[in-house]
């Protein structure tokens, strides 16, 4: 027990010194359109989240809708991130961005879903997905 008290106090040490030296802290409102492959248009969920400056043009962040949520790492327009679905199976995506007005951006992620499964042994079929974001 004193052990996991101990990694406890470890982990947010380290969360409160990466905030401390942090370039600037934002945070982030989107819009993501989920599977835009398929036939149908996809409903758009909402996207709440972070994102730090940690270097010249480097940003990492977190954010999460409903269901899925991702730690992401971005440098200059490309994004890589990973996280967890619905269901709590793992998830990765490889994407770009673009900034069109000031803190306006849209992105598009390829969601690479070959670690999940659908419940009869097959893996989720991977995903091609559209938000469109604000920075504050």
């Amino acid at each position: 027990m004193k052990m996991r008290s101990i990694s406890t106090l470890l982990v947010k040490g380290i969360v409160l010194v990466s905030f401390i030296y942090a370039g600037s802290v934002s945070p982030t409102v989107s819009m993501r359109f989920s599977d835009v492959l398929a036939n149908a248009m996809p409903t758009p969920t909402t996207v709440l989240g972070l994102e730090v400056e940690v270097g010249d043009g480097v940003f990492a962040g977190i954010d999460s809708d409903a269901g899925d949520s991702r730690l992401f790492v971005k440098l200059g327009y490309g994004t890589f991130g990973m996280g967890t679905n619905s269901d709590g199976e793992p998830q990765f995506t490889i994407g770009g961005h673009y900034s069109l007005i000031n803190n306006f951006k849209v992105s598009l992620d390829y969601v690479i879903n070959q670690l999940t499964d659908d419940g009869t042994g097959n893996p989720d079929p991977n995903q091609l997905r559209v938000s469109l974001g604000v920075n504050f």
